[in-house]
């Protein structure tokens, strides 16, 4: 058997029952040990030394960076069960994960140099459906989606309403619910018509992963008139971003999940915080982050969605 092994990777977050601790943040270091369900790398096929055919430890630790950033955790005991969870359920090649978190900087007096938790975890003790995934009526599972819609060319509710009846139409995405459509400032390229934005949730059947659900949303863009020449942040007739899927995490060349640019959207966290109050950014209530960021953009309520 091989060991993956992660040591004293130092990152700064913001976990801790006490108030100080969740206001200042302190250093956390993390040390992982991920057993591999592999015992050979050699053979005839000259393939076998190959990226591919191992875990890749920078995308662990990317991971990591981002279950320590985006969240913010009472107690370690979770925090380092959350990353065992992931790992497990990411990798499968993953057969047993160990995580130690220490608190290099603990706010106790007494002369110590650190505190912290170990945790361990295989893949026997993982029960299936972890990654809020439910059975849909007709018993395949299921995963909750988040994506987020704009229009400023044209018709621009006609264009959300065209593009939302598209989406819908696929037998494997079932909408959930649809937020209000509402008029927002353009961000990065100012020279251009306000924008119509909504946000929606729905379910997609997991024989439908994320790169092929892009793919079925990109078509829908370039089936609406969008080209694929077209600039960045320029004008466009409709632009669909996945935000969230279920809670995976992807970073990729062609697609990264959760979307990147979510905390610094008010376009997208305002619809998005009125389908789903309880919904978390970084480990806070969605409508207290939005209101802690001093937002500028001007996002204006047009009309709820059932209004035709």
């Amino acid at each position: 058997m091989f060991k993956i092994i992660i040591k004293n990777l130092n990152l700064f977050g913001y976990h801790g029952v006490k108030e100080i601790e969740k206001k200042n943040g302190q250093n956390f270091l993390y040390n992982i040990e991920i057993l591999l369900n592999k015992d050979n790398f050699l053979s005839e096929d000259k393939n076998e030394d190959d990226l591919e055919n191992t875990l890749n430890y920078s995308e662990v630790i990317k991971l990591i960076k981002y279950i320590n950033n985006d969240h913010r955790f009472d107690l370690l005991e979770t925090l380092a069960q959350t990353i065992a969870d992931r790992i497990l359920e990411l990798y499968q090649m993953a057969e047993k994960v160990s995580v130690i978190i220490e608190k290099t900087s603990p706010p106790i007096k007494d002369n110590l140099e650190s505190v912290g938790i170990e945790y361990k975890r295989d893949r026997k003790s993982i029960k299936p459906g972890r990654m809020s995934n439910r059975k849909s009526e007709s018993g395949s599972e299921e995963v909750d989606i988040y994506m987020s819609l704009g229009s400023n060319i044209g018709n621009r509710e006609d264009n959300l309403r065209k593009a939302v009846g598209l989406i819908n139409s696929n037998p494997d995405i079932r909408i959930i619910k649809v937020s209000s459509i509402y008029e927002t400032d353009p961000m990065y390229f100012k020279e251009q018509n306000s924008f119509y934005n909504i946000v929606l949730k729905a379910q997609v059947n997991l024989k439908t992963g994320p790169f092929e659900l892009v793919g079925f949303l990109k078509g829908i863009e370039y089936g609406m008139g969008r080209k694929k020449s077209e600039k960045k942040y320029n004008p466009r007739i409709i632009d669909i971003d996945l935000l969230y899927f279920g809670e995976m995490y992807i970073e990729s060349d062609f697609l990264t999940i959760p979307h990147p640019r979510i905390t610094e959207r008010k376009f997208v966290l305002v619809p998005l915080s009125e389908i789903s109050p309880e919904f978390k950014v970084r480990g806070e209530d969605i409508e207290k982050f939005i209101k802690a960021s001093h937002f500028t953009e001007q996002v204006d309520l047009i009309k709820s969605w059932d209004l035709a």
